[in-house]
This record gives C-alpha cells, structure tokens and sequence, in this order.
C-alpha cells in the first residue's frame, strides 16, 4: 500500500540581477542533510556546492543556477531557509571589549537583511579618461573555486580577469570573448597599483545581503556589527 504524498508550498521571489520574478518550494529533509553534512566538514568549497546543490533542487523555474552571481544565491538561500525553517536566525556575537570574552545570543529576522542593489554603474570602471572595464559579477561556480583557495596575487589575478566583461576605449569596445588569455593578463600586469585598486575595490562593493546587528553585552557596552554576505547568517 503507497504512503501518502505531502504536498509541497510554492513561493516566489524576484531574482536581484535580473528582475525576473522566479517561483521555488522550501527545501526538504533530504535537502536539509546534504546541507548539514557539508557544514559539519568545515570545507567552504563544499558548503558552497551544497548550497547550490539545494537551490537547484527547490527551484521550480527553469534556472541556470552556476552562472548566477553570488548575491543571487545568498538571496535565493536565504528565500529558502526562511521559507524552510523559520523566519529568524540566532547568532553568537562575541563582546568587542578589550577583554571581554562575553558570548551573547542575538536574533536577526530576515525581514530585517537589505536585499542586494544591482546597478549599472557599478559595473562600469574608468581607468583613465578614455580607457575603462566593464566588469561583471563573478559566477557562484568561480565562488566556489575560490573557497578554499589561498590570497596570493596569481589567484587575484584569475578572479579578476574572470570578470572582465570587456575593455573600452574612445574608439571601440573590446569583448573578452575575442581576446586570448595572455593578451587579458598582459592587460591587467600593465595596470598602476592604483588602476589595480580601482578593479579589486569592484569585488569589496559588490552587491551583498548585509543587516547591522545592535546589542548590549553583560559588561553593560553597546555595541553594533555589520553582518555582510552568506558566511555571516549561516556560520
């Protein structure tokens, strides 16, 4: 004799880079364990693509998930999670108190994190007065990679020729596409310290979901923290 079958909400949401209105259901328990088993191994390349694993699992529009931009996934994850077990995440903050090892709980509803803010200038970055980048935002798939990657300067490099959309000057626009590895790097070398700054500060102002937490900790000091991207609701 078959079992019963659960029936499953339908949400929907409307995705930051895009605008487009997509519709998913929460996750399940099934879901939730690929979710736990990845935490647990504290490998953030891992927790990455079980995240991405979830997403594409609950999406009921017809998505390519591995091109999105990383403010796409934290957005829809944490769709997701709200949908799926709750509205709220509790965090542990620690007394920023010379000190003070204090350990307070704190809660944080997700009605209160601001959704990422895509715009066009955001993307555009002069260099000189005639030549500039158009920049795009690096895929969760390259996220990913990174996770567990060192800081050195070559992995920099590979990131941000990664996101390189293309290259301009007063003449022309000049795709990636129908530019050679070498020719990007050899680009990218010939930057000043402060051209460089310029591509790398894009990566620090990315869109990002981020709320600003206040609490009082015992020892009586007022205190406030900016929670900015994924790692900081889910770890």
């Amino acid at each position: 004799m078959a079992l019963p079958e659960l029936n499953t909400a339908r949400y929907s949401m409307v995705l930051p880079s895009t605008g487009e209105t997509i519709e998913y259901r929460p996750y399940l328990v099934k879901e939730e364990k690929i979710l736990m088993i990845a935490m647990e191994s504290e490998d953030q390349e891992a927790v990455m693509k079980a995240i991405i694993d979830v997403i594409k699992a609950c999406l009921l529009t017809e998505l390519n998930v591995d091109v999105l931009p990383m403010f796409d996934i934290e957005t829809l994850f944490l769709a997701l999670r709200s949908k799926s077990v709750g509205e709220k995440v509790d965090l542990k903050v620690k007394c920023e108190k010379e000190g003070c090892e204090t350990i307070t709980d704190v809660s944080v509803n997700f009605d209160d994190i601001e959704q990422p803010v895509v715009g066009e200038e955001q993307t555009k970055i002069m260099l000189t007065d005639d030549v500039g980048v158009v920049m795009k935002y690096p895929s969760v798939n390259s996220v990913a990679k990174m996770a567990n990657a060192d800081e050195s300067a070559d992995n920099a490099l590979k990131l941000i020729i990664q996101c390189i959309d293309s290259i301009f000057d007063a003449d022309d626009v000049y795709p990636v596409e129908n530019e050679t590895d070498k020719s990007l790097l050899n680009f990218v070398e010939s930057l000043s310290s402060v051209q460089f700054m310029k591509l790398s500060d894009f990566f620090n102002t990315m869109p990002s979901l981020s709320t600003t937490i206040d609490w009082k900790c015992s020892c009586g000091m007022e205190q406030s923290k900016e929670l900015r991207g994924l790692a900081s609701f889910f770890t």
